[in-house]
């Protein structure tokens, strides 16, 4: 949905509220004219006021491919990690927060390590901008996960952008 200047044009306004109509309508479970007509009326002023993001940052959609399922193989080993941790009967866990750049640039491209790294058990990304990312880990092997970078590496080729 392209932004002329400050203004949305009113197709794009159009198409965001009936989205957002139908997805009102498919969650909310209640389908009399009270409940609908409020779904209406929320989607219609969140369409005018929202304002899409503006982030150049290209996708590679070929890299992009390969990432998700290396990413979800990534949070079925963790989730088998993070399973073992839990249930061995002398439970290592040893949580800490890990400081270090993103090692990627953009918002898209943040948005993806982020959530990425909060999707992968034992991990949770606690705070991200340009310059650092903080990262809770449950373990010395989660915490070493994210210290090595190897996500960052993954993001930042699904934007053709080299890891920091």
């Amino acid at each position: 949905m392209p932004l002329v200047g400050a203004r949305k044009s009113v197709s794009g306004i159009v198409l965001v509220a009936v989205v957002l109509i139908a997805a009102w309508y498919v969650l909310s479970g209640k389908f009399d004219v009270l409940h609908f007509g409020t779904g209406v009326v929320a989607a219609v002023i969140i369409a005018v006021i929202a304002r899409p993001p503006v982030d150049p940052t290209p996708v590679r959609f070929g890299q992009l491919l390969l990432y998700v399922p290396w990413l979800g193989w990534q949070i079925l080993r963790s989730n088998l990690h993070v399973a073992l941790l839990v249930l061995s009967p002398t439970m290592r866990i040893s949580p800490r927060l890990i400081r270090k750049t993103p090692g990627v640039r953009g918002g898209r491209a943040l948005t993806l390590m982020g959530l990425s790294t909060t999707l992968t058990p034992g991990t949770l990304t606690v705070e991200l901008s340009d310059e650092e990312t903080l990262v809770h880990a449950l373990d010395r092997e989660s915490a070493t996960d994210v210290k090595d970078g190897v996500m960052a590496a993954r993001v930042a080729r699904v934007f053709g952008q080299e890891a920091r």
